[in-house]
């Protein structure tokens, strides 16, 4: 019988990657830039200590990972925002809808954490739904307000939309180009975009069950 994952003192790099979550590819590329400890053997193979693993995701050692998901979130961000004043989004009925500064900065602040998410859950192999169901709560969250803003759903749409194809276009890697995405980038677009569909459909579904609660209330009035 073989012995756990988590019982063996030196692993190799798929063991390893399993251990954390993450592809392989992730993981060497973690080791590549000094985040994770590591041990090359004459062959040229790396090895990973267990303890040093377990201290690691313990957040011992994880500022760099930090900081590394701190910047594509300031990456999206930065690009969002290109994008909002290449296209005058100023202009859009649905970003009008909010007249107060104060309304406008919270769907900021909802929007970067939503970025923070997909970042999240696009890096991971396992233990999606935490940050999927966290997802899901502000799709929730974009569908109430919307409703409650008199947006129609054509523009919710439009809205949700835009910001979606400003995360996945500011997620590709290097701005490639189809033809150069190797599998780890295939599988972290796909991650993506399934994360942001699911957002999407927790947005209509809100939005629907808000208009009929607007709705009942009024007719009850």
């Amino acid at each position: 019988m073989a012995m756990p994952i988590d019982q063996k003192e030196w692993l190799s790099l798929t063991e390893a990657s399993e251990l954390l979550g993450v592809h392989p590819a992730t993981l060497r590329r973690w080791t590549d830039a000094g985040s994770v400890p590591f041990f090359r053997t004459p062959g040229g193979h790396r090895r990973f200590r267990t303890t040093d693993l377990a201290a690691w995701m313990q957040g011992k050692q994880s500022t760099a990972l930090t900081r590394q998901a701190e910047a594509l979130v300031q990456n999206a961000v930065g690009y969002t925002r290109q994008e909002m004043a290449h296209k005058h989004v100023s202009n859009e009925s649905w970003y009008l809808a909010f007249e107060h500064e104060s309304d406008r900065q919270q769907m900021r602040d909802t929007g970067r954490k939503l970025f923070g998410l997909a970042i999240q859950y696009m890096s991971r192999t396992r233990d999606h739904e935490p940050v999927l169901q966290e997802g899901r709560r502000i799709g929730e969250f974009y569908g109430q307000e919307c409703a409650r803003q008199g947006i129609s759903l054509v523009d919710t749409v439009r809205a949700q939309f835009f910001f979606r194809e400003s995360l996945l276009r500011a997620a590709r890697p290097g701005q490639a180009s189809p033809g150069q995405y190797d599998a780890e980038d295939v599988r972290i677009h796909r991650q993506l975009r399934h994360f942001l569909d699911e957002v999407l459909y927790a947005c209509l579904d809100s939005y629907e069950a808000t208009c009929r609660h607007l709705l009942q209330a009024g007719g009850k009035a």
